[in-house]
């Protein structure tokens, strides 16, 4: 085959591809032929004779008519249904379920998770310049603003312009919230729909389309939701490693204790850090009851220990438990020996420097 053939099939491939849109590309093609096909009148039986009985349950429907949405050929889409998209830890949709709708589970003790939800919803719009409507917090109701969707209008394959079409639509979201307040659904359904001629015809968006752009909707929600959540997270393991600030102080028995410039949550790993830095072993702990077993083994061993500084505590190599308490925005923690008897103010005070002095290091290196 010589060069010119090569490149008279190339200028027919691009051809023929450039000829096919996404549409036609996403419609049933084929000729149809069911279309023309007349329904059978029913079996004639005289009079004399009994009619035989009958069955509708195989009985063919009719074909679509200008005043109905039933989809048959060219109409038919074949391209894969859109899915809602559950990224968020927590989250899931319900099987078999046709609506736009994502259920999300608690996962964040800090706030409702109503709040947590609707934050997000109104911090997609506004990154997103789409306005609301309304928004009624009594019955979890919102319907946006015009979403003007901006897409390259189908042109002809020799044309080296581009033209644009835009297409208006708004949408009602509604939060179902359990009674328990641990789990809420949030669904999309569009309401509104102006064509690129500026005419209303939600009526004649096909419900393959109609369920399409519910679901882009929602999912970009939820694409936002878990970006606010990796967010958090990433800003609250920043926070750990920059290490709190402490006091000497009581707890809420008055037995000396060490305060923390830190919520529980966020103390709670970063006193594991600490004390493994000050030679401790952390032989069982119960964040929910905020209790640690670890043993004391002293400072480390290694031949260049002690150049720097004197890590010894004025402690024996023994068993000891540690209770961490909620404080309202700190937090205390209150050394205990093996027999639960709380330190005394004068020995706290002994561990206190080694102990701020660790969970106050920036980037603590274990």
């Amino acid at each position: 085959m010589n060069n010119k053939n090569v490149l008279a099939l190339a200028v027919v491939g691009v051809f023929l591809s450039a000829c096919s849109s996404v549409d036609d590309r996403a419609a049933a093609s084929g000729d149809f032929e069911y279309l023309e096909h007349e329904t059978v009148a029913p079996i004639k039986v005289p009079e004399d004779l009994t009619v035989p009985p009958t069955n509708s349950r195989y009985a063919i429907p009719d074909l679509a008519t200008e005043t109905s949405s039933v989809l048959v050929g060219n109409d038919i889409s074949v391209a894969s249904p859109r899915l809602v998209i559950p990224l968020v830890s927590g989250s899931h949709v319900e099987e078999g379920s046709k609506e736009a709708k994502v259920l999300f589970d608690q996962i964040n003790d800090k706030e409702p998770l109503e709040k947590t939800i609707w934050d997000t919803v109104l911090a997609y719009l506004e990154l997103n310049n789409i306005g609301v409507e309304s928004f009624d917090k009594d019955t979890n109701e919102l319907v946006t603003d015009w979403v003007i969707d901006r897409q390259e209008d189908d042109a002809s394959w020799y044309e080296f312009s581009s033209e644009y079409i835009e297409k208006a639509r708004k949408f009602k979201l509604n939060l179902d919230l359990a009674p328990h307040g641990r789990t809420a659904a949030l669904t999309s359904k569009m309401i509104k729909y102006l064509d690129e001629d500026g005419n209303d015809s939600l009526v004649n968006v096909n419900p393959i389309d109609k369920r399409t752009d519910e679901v882009n909707f929602i999912n970009f929600i939820i694409a936002e939701y878990d970006f606010g959540i990796r967010l958090e997270r990433s800003q609250r393991i920043a926070k750990i490693r920059d290490g709190f600030s402490s006091q000497m102080g009581f707890n809420a028995d008055g037995d000396a204790a060490v305060m923390i410039d830190a919520v529980y949550a966020d103390a709670w790993p970063r006193l594991q850090l600490v004390l493994r830095k000050m030679g401790f072993d952390v032989v069982d702990l119960d964040q929910s009851s905020g209790l640690l077993f670890v043993k004391y083994n002293g400072p480390d061993d290694s031949w260049f220990s002690g150049w720097f500084s004197d890590d010894e505590l004025p402690l024996d190599e023994d068993d000891y438990r540690l209770i961490v308490e909620k404080a309202g925005d700190k937090t205390s923690i209150t050394f205990k020996d093996i027999e639960n008897e709380p330190f005394s103010a004068q020995k706290v005070s002994e561990i206190y420097p080694a102990f701020s002095e660790y969970m106050a290091a920036s980037d603590l290196d274990i």
